[in-house]
């Protein structure tokens, strides 16, 4: 018995080393930072995918798969709230995610969550769901082919498909024919792998940390940038917080688009390099991140929209609460 398990198992590894190493892509998959552009009003599309400049408005593989991650909520809402008596099956898991995030949110900031956290648990919900969006296999392999005319880019073609070594398997047909000057526009791209997303959600979260900070104080608010009763440390201390509600558009963004994005490379690196087992580990780290980054996000934004409310002298230092 143990002998036929380790023929088994034994067979199985040669298998898999034999597909890894003859079955690759041609060339290494081409990797825009620039989402691609699908249609564009007003304008018309070069052969990188990207809009001329008197396009009126792009749409881009991004924004179509974040209308498709916007329907995928609705319906969530829709199934998870249709049987109010009775919840039962996908409306008690609903009603679990839902009233997990409540919880957290009454233990951070208990007087104020009924205002902050519809906004929170939509973010959570629709960054998480772009995040998982985007390791769904086809999205970002499956697209238009399309005739590259840069001289730059055909140069640069050219010599990748030189490289190219002949095996067993040049007979199965490729996604586009890489000596024809041909690259992949894929039609779904991951919404917050798009830096225009995780821009827009960041200054939405920043516009409604000021908008509730002076609701709850008034213009004694602005006293925490604006101090100059206390002396000239405090006015210093003040403008540094301005300048600190600015960077945080940035850091929400940056931290975010960096990650989601850096993990799809990692992904493609891996799958070139090695397309059978070896990206499995990192394609489990990768739904741990796209869980994480939307905990996190959500997570900042409570507390400093907590921390907006507080009265000034408070003894509310941001770092104490990030960590909390």
């Amino acid at each position: 018995m143990r002998i036929r398990t380790a023929a088994l198992a034994a067979l199985v590894v040669g298998a898999v080393l034999f597909f890894a190493f003859n079955l690759k892509f041609p060339t290494f998959p081409p990797v825009s930072v620039k989402a691609e552009a699908l249609a564009c009003i007003g304008g018309v599309i070069d052969d990188a995918g990207h809009c001329s400049k008197e396009t009126v408005f792009p749409i881009t593989n991004s924004l179509l798969t974040t209308v498709v991650v916007d329907v995928l909520l609705v319906l969530l809402v829709v199934f998870g709230v249709r049987n109010q008596m009775v919840p039962r099956g996908f409306q008690n898991f609903i009603e679990l995610v839902v009233s997990s995030l409540h919880d957290f949110a009454l233990g951070v900031d208990k007087k104020n969550v009924a205002k902050f956290f519809p906004f929170v648990g939509t973010a959570f919900l629709l960054i998480l769901l772009s995040n998982f969006v985007g390791l769904v296999p086809g999205v970002g392999s499956i697209g238009s082919c399309q005739v590259v005319t840069d001289p730059v880019r055909l140069a640069k073609m050219e010599e990748d498909a030189a490289k190219i070594k002949p095996t067993s398997f040049d007979a199965l047909p490729q996604q586009c024919d890489h000596h024809e000057h041909e690259e992949l526009v894929p039609f779904f791209r991951a919404p917050t792998a798009d830096l225009n997303m995780t821009l827009a959600l960041g200054l939405m979260a920043v516009i409604l940390i000021e908008y509730f900070g002076l609701k709850a104080l008034g213009l004694e608010y602005l006293v925490r940038f604006f101090n100059f009763r206390e002396g000239p440390m405090f006015t210093v201390i003040g403008f540094i917080e301005l300048l600190s509600e600015f960077i945080r558009i940035v850091s929400f963004a940056f931290r975010l688009f960096g990650n989601i994005f850096a993990g799809e490379v990692v992904l493609i690196v891996m799958g070139y390099l090695f397309p059978y087992m070896l990206p499995l580990p990192f394609y489990a780290f990768e739904v741990f991140v796209a869980l994480m980054q939307a905990v996190i996000f959500s997570v900042l934004t409570l507390v400093f929209m907590s921390m907006a409310t507080q009265a000034h002298g408070g003894g509310h230092d941001e770092h104490e609460a990030a960590a909390h």
